[in-house]
């Protein structure tokens, strides 16, 4: 008869823990007319421990694995203690294993086996649990599997809209009786599941096999405090063991489940106040008299002279009198790199031919040339001669330290002096 139970044992401190307890028990008609009664008992933990407690009972059992005598097995052993005073083990029975029908004995060890050498394969550190042959019996055997789980979240503080990693790393430790008349044994347990509760409302599970460890990568939105749970579904075999008077071993195969979990704090502060302060440019210009030479290596000025009546080719070029800035929460950070990315020309039609001045209003690339003309010498005002000023927009790219790339439009001028000597009169 098969009774199944599930207890809430409680809820922790903060409510942080709650305790499940499922107790499976198996009474089986045993060898002999004995009652063997197994019984298994799976306490889930939700504050970083649980386990699995599996005992076999047989308060009748009297037959240990092969004794040599009063059955017909093909084998029989012999049992000799031997005493080896070892902090770990201070005696020790040998076991000497014979074939019935020839009396050779088949586990004798190799010529050349290391000492001690007692003439056996065979041999069993005494304890209250490996009970040799003409020692009183043990009525019971038990093995637990006592789990712990570690959840951690890196970085533990971190900012708002960055990624956080959330670790979670299952370790167990195993006790098993494995003795001459009962043994009980836990085995073939695995992670069926791994579910994760990351406390901003977001969740994630991952159902296959994975192991006994999981880290998964979250970008926690908004500011604030979350408490990020890692929960493992753990499923497993315990297995007893019963001999007969022949020797032969009787298997109880019984199936657990149980679960643990854990949890850590997860801080996302505050994003920083980054500011982008533009930079502070004008134009600057490379007159030259024919076709447009690329040459950027040479400085462009601020105020030109050019001939009466000749077509001028201007190169247009970004003159950095302080560069783009990064400012994170009022601190300077860094300043950015800045290119022309292209120009307009926003003053009247030149004097230039149709077919070859530059028109306003139009935009052009960083690369193209200017080409203007000045029929007219300089106006006097005042008895004093006055330059031309030639409005230009500057469009201009600027990439910041952090990566953040800005686009500005700055409107700039530059100053033109016409000379008399182009043409006379």
């Amino acid at each position: 008869m098969i009774r199944a139970s599930i207890v809430l044992k409680g809820v922790l401190a903060l409510g942080l823990s709650l305790v499940v307890v499922a107790t499976v028990r198996t009474d089986g008609q045993g060898l002999g007319g004995t009652t063997t009664a197994v019984s298994i008992t799976a306490v889930s933990g939700y504050a970083g421990h649980a386990f699995v407690y599996a005992q076999v009972s047989d308060s009748t059992s009297s037959y240990p694995a092969p004794t040599g005598t009063g059955h017909q097995s093909p084998y029989f052993a012999e049992w000799v203690a031997q005493p080896v005073s070892t902090p770990s083990c201070p005696w020790i029975w040998a076991v000497y294993v014979f074939e019935r029908a020839t009396n050779i004995q088949i586990n004798a060890p190799p010529p050349n086996a290391p000492s001690p050498n007692f003439g056996t394969t065979t041999i069993v550190c005494a304890s209250p649990t490996s009970t040799p042959v003409d020692q009183p019996p043990q009525a019971s055997a038990a093995a637990r599997l006592d789990l712990d789980l570690q959840v951690a979240v890196s970085p533990a503080i971190s900012t708002a809209g960055s990624t956080s990693t959330i670790s979670a790393l299952l370790s167990s430790a195993l006790t098993q009786d494995l003795n001459l008349y009962l043994s009980m044994a836990i085995e073939d347990w695995s992670v069926t599941t791994w579910a994760v509760d990351f406390g901003d409302g977001q969740s994630q599970r991952l159902n296959a096999p994975i192991g006994t460890s999981v880290q998964l990568s979250h970008i926690y939105q908004s500011p604030g405090r979350y408490d990020a749970r890692a929960l493992a579904f753990i499923s497993g075999h315990a297995q007893a063991g019963v001999y007969d008077r022949y020797g032969r071993v009787h298997l109880l195969r019984r199936p657990f489940s149980v679960e643990v979990g854990n949890h850590a704090l997860a801080t996302a502060g505050l994003r920083p106040a980054r500011a982008y302060l533009p930079p502070r440019a004008v134009v600057g210009v490379v007159p030259y008299l024919g076709p447009a030479r690329a040459d950027s290596s040479q400085t462009g000025f601020r105020r030109i002279e050019v001939l009466r009546g000749a077509l001028t080719t201007l190169s247009v070029q970004l003159l950095i009198n302080r560069e783009g800035l990064l400012v994170v929460d009022g601190v300077p950070r860094g300043f950015g790199r800045s290119r022309l990315t292209g120009w307009r020309f926003d003053g009247a039609p030149s004097d230039a031919p149709a077919s070859s001045g530059t028109l306003p209003h139009r935009t052009h690339g960083a690369g193209e040339p200017m080409q203007l003309q000045w029929n007219t010498p300089d106006r006097i005002a005042g008895g004093r001669l006055q330059d031309y000023a030639v409005p230009v927009t500057l469009y201009v790219e600027t990439r910041f330290p952090d990566g953040h790339v800005a686009f500005y439009v700055i409107p700039s001028t530059f100053s033109v002096s016409v000379d008399f000597a182009a043409q006379s009169g």
